[in-house]
């Protein structure tokens, strides 16, 4: 099994962050705020994993590994 990414990776490794924008239909500042903080919004999770980006359990295994590091 791959190691888990990070939600910061994950961008990265769809596309970045302009990518992502396009594909969402969302503005690019709003993926690049995600991307800078390390964390994707929860409401987005669904979209992510319906391109085909992730899954939701490494979405939430992510969250938890970033909260816990907090």
């Amino acid at each position: 099994m791959a190691s888990m990414r990070d939600h910061r990776t994950i961008i990265d490794e769809a596309g970045g962050p302009e990518k992502v924008a396009h594909v969402l239909k969302e503005p690019e500042n709003t993926v690049r705020s995600w991307r800078q903080r390390g964390r994707i919004s929860h409401l987005q999770w669904d979209r992510f994993v319906a391109a085909g980006w992730t899954t939701l359990e490494e979405l939430a295994a992510a969250a938890r590994e970033k909260r816990q590091a907090a």
